[in-house]
């Protein structure tokens, strides 16, 4: 690939953009943009396994191949990000600025997309009847991966190609992680034997979120204090219930 021509043939429609995503406030992109950090998304999407444990398994179940492809990829084209081609006046900046040679594909799309894509796969094998709703549903989901990837552009880490390829991959790693909880149940099947270690697992989650937001790893933003909220009452609830039904 030529790094050149592959930033120069997408140069103007990240600019206009980027520009124009800014008629939403630049609070809202910064939310949005860390549904594509797995450390928030898995805690935020822990009440998944309230309702379907299989489903919370596919979306694990995808990590192997998601996490692969992205740091390979990364490594491999080392295309660098907008801010280390611009000045840093020709574009908003939300959050930190990123610098680095690792612009494609994006992480935070393929991450995004692989949760909602095997929770996507998941419910149209289990519900195969109510159409409406089943449409309804997957829409969704795909609404709020794809807000997410358009955040990437919007906080100026990305390039516009770089979401397109991250959503492919991230489809294709949802698509396998659904396979997997599908054909091999004993890696999950745990988690519905032994619920009290799920509740754990789910509170360990929370709880290292938890450090990294008020040692300053992580920016106290509303979407990481939700996810916080969430995984804390999901885990103690889950633990809570299988102790008592000892």
């Amino acid at each position: 690939m030529n790094k050149d021509q592959y930033i120069a043939s997408q140069l103007k429609v990240f600019i206009f953009g980027n520009q124009a995503f800014q008629f939403l406030p630049q609070y809202f992109w910064h939310n949005v943009t860390y549904l594509g950090d797995a450390l928030i998304l898995v805690p935020l999407l822990s009440f998944i396994c309230l309702f379907s444990v299989k489903a919370w398994a596919a979306m694990f179940g995808s990590v192997p191949f998601a996490f692969i492809i992205s740091h390979v990829g990364k490594a491999f084209f080392a295309i660098p990000r907008p801010a280390a081609v611009l000045g840093h006046d020709q574009f908003t900046i939300i959050g930190r600025t990123l610098a680095a040679h690792t612009s494609f594909p994006s992480g935070h799309t393929i991450t995004i997309f692989t949760a909602m894509s095997a929770l996507i796969f998941v419910y149209l094998k289990q519900d195969k009847h109510h159409s409406n709703l089943r449409n309804s549903v997957t829409a969704m989901l795909l609404f709020i991966a794809t807000i997410t990837a358009i955040s990437r552009v919007a906080v100026g880490a990305h390039w516009p190609a770089d979401l397109l390829l991250g959503a492919l991959l991230g489809g294709m790693a949802g698509m396998s992680g659904e396979y997997l909880s599908r054909y091999y149940s004993k890696w999950w099947s745990w988690a519905v034997t032994k619920p009290i270690y799920l509740g754990y697992f789910i509170l360990n989650f929370c709880a290292l979120l938890l450090y990294l937001t008020v040692s300053g790893e992580t920016p106290a933003l509303f979407i990481v204090w939700v996810a916080i909220i969430v995984s804390g009452t999901v885990g103690t609830y889950v633990s809570l219930k299988a102790l008592l039904l000892k």
